[in-house]
């Protein structure tokens, strides 16, 4: 089984997680708390078919799919990890700037 499965995840998910961000209706860093609590279950799935295919074609793909699961889970670990943290700097940010902007119109009603 080759990775293009993985890679169609890995984009359709960023993707999604962008424009709902853009659209205000979803926060970055809530899709990356939704994405690692799916890490497991997807590379879960992925694992088993990895076997599941391997089996049926040589028989013996558990080396195979313990390597690219643990590949899988790592890759899906980080993006959801950078997705938190972009999530949480972007609102950090505009807080700041909110602050700031309502500073500057109080100053200027004096």
């Amino acid at each position: 089984m080759d990775g293009s499965l993985i890679i169609l995840y890995f984009v359709v998910s960023n993707l999604l997680a962008l424009y709902l961000y853009r659209k205000k209706k979803i926060q970055l860093w809530i899709s990356g708390i939704v994405m690692a609590l799916l890490v497991p279950v997807i590379t879960y799935s992925f694992i088993s078919l990895d076997i599941y295919y391997s089996n049926k074609n040589t028989g013996d793909g558990y080396s195979d799919a313990s390597f690219g699961g643990g590949t899988i889970a790592i890759i899906l670990a980080f993006n959801a990890i950078a997705m938190f943290v972009i999530g949480v700097l972007l609102n950090i940010f505009t807080f700041i700037k909110k602050k700031r902007k309502a500073g500057e119109s109080h100053v200027l009603e004096r």
